[in-house]
Parts: structure tokens; C-alpha cells; sequence
């Protein structure tokens, strides 16, 4: 063997290090890419769903152990196709999770009911988005603006609703996808607003929830965070709702100018009881207020309609009750920041049924106007409350549209 020149002599030591080093590399790469998709998989996230998708919020939900499969269509991928979606898509990698999105124009109906009681239930939201995630449902669902209209509609559609399903990802990461993608439709479709702020924290809507266990997911832990929302007190005020009691308030956590949901109610959820001074017979112990605006509204009313409660429903002015979840609701419709807006609402009377249960109360004419003077009142001091939701939002031009008795 010839003479090795001096510039490539490596002494024996440095020889075996460099060989150590080179296996310990090995050993690393293989253990890390034992799949050997991670690479790939990661590129396909950058272009999959029209390249949509919040890239470095998923990167680590992106397995190496299987090739990514994308299923996706929508008129942001293919505009000349015919299609009710502006995007729905789904990466999925088999036994290693999946993710799906799906953005659609509000021009019929959200399929997800927003009613009074539904925006009340037990769910999480993101302050500063409108969407809630469910517990009955496993997508997480939030609407935003189009001002200047999306395009390739039959009419002018300013409002588009996204869905979004990260498998095995916190809550918080769902909200943050769902957000992204609404802001990048916006943004492509130059809907002329501001995008939305990606939500920093995600809380749940009830006490029930912070011992179960889902640590993993996120969620700010506060006692029943909706309790005495500022836009809920005039709920509480003497000369407000100007009902009678003690009134314990709360609200929803979206902080949003599409839709408001406040609940009031006399009964301490901490002891058990209703408040003092006991209310009387026919006096409200319940009520809620809540307004939907833009195509939302159309859509929430749509939801009562298909209940038939809706004003014009109970024309045939049956008094009789029988049983004491009777609700007297009131409809109004307004202009206001975001569009038409319809507000609701209703109050429940405390009463006694007759000692037997098979025997129906019947109001009298007297407690029944009662009831309607009260629902009234609510409605007023919902619209004009200094702090409220409608005030908040400009609300004006406003129309009642009537009663809806709910003991049918």
C-alpha cells in the first residue's frame, strides 16, 4: 500500500470515535423514523386540504408508523365543481389517528342546533370565537364572518361555519385548527375582515367537568366560570328585569358579536334550594335571554320552528298545564352589528299542580296576562340593559314578533 498523505492521516482513536459517532447517529435516525413515513407524512400535511391546514399546530400529531391516506373535496380545491362545502377533507393514517375539516357556507342550516338550551349545556368554549365543542358530539364547531360574501353561492352568504376533529389532541389544538382554516378561506376568498385571534385558552362550561380526568386536554379550571357574566347582571337589578327575588346569573363564554345566551335563575345549584324570599305562586323562578345574528339567526329560529315553538304556534290559547315545566317565550327581531338578529326570551312560573298529578292546572285569565306582563318585561330590560349584549351591538329598528306558549 502506498504512503497516505499527511492531509488525510486520522489517528487511530479518532478513527473509532468517528465510528462510534456514526452508529450512535444510526441508532437515532432508526429509532425516532422506525416507520420510516414521518418525512412524507409531514409533507403531505403542508399540501393536503388545499393547503389550508395550520402546519406547524399538527406537525406533531403526524405519526411515522403508517403512510398518510387523503380523502378532500370543495369548491376551494375544485371551483368548477358543484359542491355545498367550501372545503372537507380528511388525512388519516390507519390505528394512528386522523384529522378532518370541514368549512361550509351558512346558507340553510347549521347542523348543529343553537338553541337556547343547547348553547346552555356542557360543552367547552373559546373566549373571543363563536363555537362551542360538545360532549355528545365529536366535532368542534365555530362560525365566522364573510362580510363582503363568499363567492360562488346562489345568493350573498356572509357567514360560513367550520368543523374540525384532531383525534387524540387537546381541545384547545381543535379550536386552533378550526380557526386557522376559517382565516385562510377568509383570507382567500377576500372576505374584508380581520382575521381571528387564535384562542390562547379553552374553558369548560361547567363545574361537572374539572374532575374528570382531562387534564391532557387543556381546559382552564374555574368554579362555573359563567356565573355572573357582567352582560348578564341586569338579570339581577331591581328596576331591570324588574321581577321580583333574589337572581343568580350566568352566561356564555364565547364573547362574541354573533350570538348571546344569558340564563338567570332563583335556586342555589350550592345548596339545593330555591332563594329567599320564596317566591309565590306564578312568580318567575327562570329565565333566559339570547339573540342570534346574520344567518345564524335564521338558522336558530329555524331550530325552534321544527319544535313548533315559534310565534304563531300556539294561536288557540289553551291555559291548561300539565306539568310545571311550563315556559311563556317571546320572539323580537332587530338590526344590529352583524346583521338581522332574533332575540328570545322566556320566562318559567313557579306553581303547584293539584295534589293529584293526573289532574291538570288550568291559569286564570289574570295570572296568564301576568305572565305575559312578566316575559315582557324581560324582553325590555334585555334589549336596554346598559351593559347587555344588544347595546353592546348596536341593536335597533327592533320588531316583537310575538308569544310562544311552551306547556303543550
Amino acid at each position: 500500500m502506498g504512503r497516505v498523505p499527511r492531509r488525510l492521516r486520522v489517528p487511530l482513536a479518532g478513527l473509532l470515535s468517528l465510528g462510534l459517532l456514526a452508529t450512535v447517529l444510526v441508532l437515532t435516525v432508526t429509532g425516532t423514523e422506525s416507520g420510516g413515513h414521518l418525512t412524507a407524512n409531514r409533507a403531505q400535511l403542508k399540501r393536503a386540504c388545499g393547503g389550508l391546514l395550520p402546519y406547524e399546530e399538527l406537525r406533531s400529531a403526524v405519526p411515522d408508523e403508517a403512510p398518510g391516506t387523503l380523502d378532500q373535496y370543495g369548491t376551494m380545491l375544485d371551483p368548477e365543481q358543484e359542491s355545498r362545502s367550501l372545503l372537507n377533507c380528511t388525512l388519516s393514517w390507519k390505528g394512528h389517528g386522523s384529522i378532518h375539516v370541514q368549512a361550509v357556507a351558512l346558507t340553510s342550516h347549521l347542523p348543529y342546533e343553537v338553541k337556547t338550551d343547547d348553547l346552555l349545556a356542557e360543552g367547552y368554549e373559546a373566549p373571543g370565537i363563536t363555537g362551542r365543542y360538545a360532549n355528545e358530539d365529536r366535532d368542534l364547531w365555530i362560525v365566522a364572518e364573510c362580510p363582503k360574501g363568499l363567492t360562488g353561492r346562489v345568493r350573498p352568504v356572509t357567514q360560513m361555519y367550520v368543523t374540525a376533529y384532531v383525534e387524540e389532541t387537546p381541545i384547545r389544538t381543535q379550536f386552533r385548527t378550526a380557526v386557522a382554516v376559517a382565516n385562510a378561506i377568509a383570507a382567500e376568498q377576500g372576505c374584508g375582515i380581520k382575521p381571528l385571534d387564535l384562542p390562547t385558552r379553552v374553558m369548560d362550561t361547567y363545574e361537572e367537568h374539572f374532575d374528570d380526568g382531562k387534564d391532557d386536554y387543556e381546559v382552564d379550571r374555574i368554579d362555573d366560570p359563567g356565573q355572573d357574566a357582567e352582560k348578564c347582571r341586569w338579570t339581577t337589578r331591581s328596576g331591570s328585569a324588574s321581577l321580583p327575588g333574589k337572581w343568580i346569573p350566568r352566561g356564555d363564554l364565547q364573547e362574541s358579536r354573533l350570538l348571546d345566551v344569558c340564563h338567570a335563575q332563583r335556586w342555589n345549584e350550592l345548596n339545593q334550594e330555591l332563594t329567599e324570599p320564596q317566591p309565590q305562586h306564578m312568580e318567575p323562578v327562570d329565565l333566559d335571554a339570547a339573540s342570534w345574528s346574520g344567518e345564524l339567526g335564521r338558522s336558530a329560529y329555524r331550530d325552534y320552528r321544527w319544535e313548533g315553538e315559534h310565534p304563531g304556534s300556539t294561536d288557540d290559547q289553551d291555559d291548561t298545564v300539565t306539568d310545571d315545566g311550563a315556559t311563556l317565550a317571546l320572539w323580537a327581531r332587530s338590526t344590529c352589528a352583524a346583521g338581522v338578529t332574533y332575540h328570545r326570551v322566556s320566562v318559567h312560573p313557579h306553581f303547584v299542580l293539584s295534589a293529584s298529578d293526573e289532574e291538570p292546572l288550568t291559569m286564570t285569565r289574570a295570572e296568564r296576562a301576568g305572565l305575559s306582563r312578566d316575559v315582557r318585561k324581560v324582553m325590555d330590560s334585555y334589549l336596554k340593559a346598559p351593559d347587555g349584549w344588544p347595546k353592546a351591538q348596536g341593536c335597533r329598528d327592533t320588531k316583537v314578533l310575538g308569544e310562544v306558549e311552551q306547556w303543550r
